[in-house]
């Protein structure tokens, strides 16, 4: 209802800006007429066609007619809007063209001298721009001057009886005028209601897009942008800003584009703690100097969707996984513990008996992580404050662990409520301190990190950070680092990171690394 309540508003409101932009032209075109009749009458008696019968009248008559059009020509430009669309004033307006006109017509001769035309144009003037019975009463007003004119001019035998007549068809003309143009009017003002609420509708459809929207000109302005592709390509902080040019990396690619239209789908991130966009161009039409169509989307949901098929996939694998490799693997392991439990044996064969077991549990490790994620429920997120759950957290992991660690917690956000899985959030969380403890511990044989919470200043959106105090990841070595089965140490599974990136995500987070400044690794999880 508000919406419709707030269309209709609009559509009223521009109808009125309308009515006062058709009541000034029609003013400047009554000064303009009052200038020519004044012009013609001021020519020499012997040639001019108005005024002709009371010249006296006639004077009198276009003096005052011009005095109150430039009068009102003049107040139009300073009084308000509202004020000038009423019909109040406009009729009074077309009443007084109505008068004038009529006695200039008398003064001219009556209906023969031809300036009856200007009140069929007044009286359908008046009909355009009024409605309903007030606007009827003018055609009316104006046939009854004219039959006293006429009247008038026969008394004094410069007319004759065939002049009524005449007047009689001046009358029909000027009813038919002002019906017909209130008609066509009250058509066009329903066509117009109709436009405008499809185009409203049409721009609330586009903001309320999860894609964003980008009209751009042949000379790289932009016409029009919803509130998704501004969210995407610039930070909150900066969106009060009105975005009128699109950044050089975007124009860059559309230059591209548009020499080889088959390329479509290009990736690239706006601002460096913003999403990865991916961005797709078309035309508006097929004409050479359409403007350009710019589609941005948030490559997060893409990438939650191809996760979910990721884990649809491993689900199936990991029960065959279970059913094909776990019960040799078992046996194989079994085998290797009875085996050494022989006497025969030396000290080689010992070793390599060792190494079977000790793979034997790395390779069921792997097995008990993947069914892990596939036996994963589905988010289900709640309202939580992070600051005193991360608190809550740190006390149980520190007591449930079996090494003394060290985990110092920083709050530099007031704002901690997010929404998030707890479960999830705390497995994700319990991999990535364990990770960092152990980096710490083998770098400065101290098992400590630290725990950040802070906002974004470009998202405004909180953020939680695991720094930890080791070498740090090689550059070379990053973009692998959530990969399944990656690991750079020989005991690993490379599974534990990518089930964290694979937990935020389903609770629509992302997790990200970086080297501090000291050099130590830092895992940042942005909550949206």
């Amino acid at each position: 209802m508000d919406s419709q309540l707030e269309i209709a508003l609009n559509i009223e409101e521009q109808q009125r800006l309308q009515r006062v932009a058709v009541v000034r032209i029609y003013n400047y075109y009554r000064i303009l007429l009052s200038f020519l009749l004044l012009f013609l009458f001021l020519q020499d008696p012997d040639q001019r066609w108005v005024g002709t019968i009371d010249p006296q009248m006639f004077q009198v008559t276009i003096l005052i007619y011009l005095g109150a059009n430039i009068i009102i020509g003049l107040a139009s430009l300073f009084i308000s809007a509202e004020l000038s669309s009423r019909t109040g004033p406009v009729f009074t307006i077309l009443a007084l063209d109505v008068i004038a006109l009529t006695f200039l017509m008398s003064a001219s001769g009556g209906v023969g001298s031809g300036l009856g035309n200007f009140l069929i144009f007044t009286v359908a003037f008046a009909g355009g721009l009024i409605s309903g019975r007030i606007s009827t009463a003018l055609p009316a007003m104006a046939f009854i001057l004219c039959i006293y004119g006429e009247s008038y001019l026969f008394f004094l035998n410069a007319s004759d009886s065939q002049r009524f007549f005449q007047v009689g068809l001046l009358g029909i003309v000027l009813f038919t005028a002002n019906i017909l143009f209130q008609y066509l009017s009250r058509q066009l003002r329903e066509r117009e209601s109709e436009v405008f609420s499809l185009e409203k509708l049409n721009q609330t459809v586009i903001n309320r897009m999860r894609i964003g929207v980008v009209v751009v000109s042949r000379e790289g302005q932009i016409r029009l942008i919803n509130r998704a592709a501004e969210s995407l390509l610039a930070p909150q902080n900066q969106s009060e800003s009105k975005i009128t040019e699109l950044p050089l990396h975007i124009n860059t690619q559309l230059e591209l584009w548009n020499k080889n239209p088959g390329k479509q789908l290009i990736a690239f991130k706006s601002y460096s703690s913003g999403p990865e966009i991916l961005t797709q161009f078309s035309q508006v039409t097929n004409s050479t100097e359409s403007d350009y169509l710019v589609f941005l989307e948030d490559s997060t949901d893409i990438q939650q969707q191809a996760q979910q098929l990721k884990l649809a996939a491993l689900g199936r694998l990991s029960a065959i996984i279970a059913h094909e490799v776990r019960n040799p693997l078992g046996a194989i392991s079994h085998a290797a513990q009875l085996l050494g439990e022989s006497t025969k044996l030396d000290k080689g064969d010992l070793r390599l008996i060792e190494i079977i077991q000790n793979q034997s549990l790395r390779m069921n490790g792997v097995i008990e992580n993947v069914l892990q994620m596939s036996r994963r429920k589905a988010a289900e997120p709640q309202t939580i404050a992070l600051n005193s759950w991360l608190k809550h957290f740190v006390e149980e992991f520190t007591s449930a662990s079996t090494e003394a660690v060290k985990i110092e917690v920083e709050v530099v956000s007031d704002e901690d409520s997010i929404e998030i899985d707890p479960a999830h959030l705390s497995q994700a969380l319990s991999n990535l301190c364990e990770n960092g403890l152990r980096y710490s511990l083998k770098n400065i044989g101290e098992a400590k990190i630290k725990l950040l919470v802070a906002t974004d200043l470009n998202t405004k959106n909180t953020y939680l950070e695991v720094i930890d105090f080791g070498q740090g990841v090689d550059e070379e070595q990053v973009q692998n680092l959530f990969e399944p089965f990656y690991t750079t140490e020989a005991t690993g599974t490379g599974l534990g990171l990518y089930l964290c990136k694979e937990l935020c995500e389903a609770n629509h987070a992302r997790l990200r690394y970086h080297r501090t400044e000291a050099g130590g690794g830092c895992f940042r999880i942005s909550f949206v």
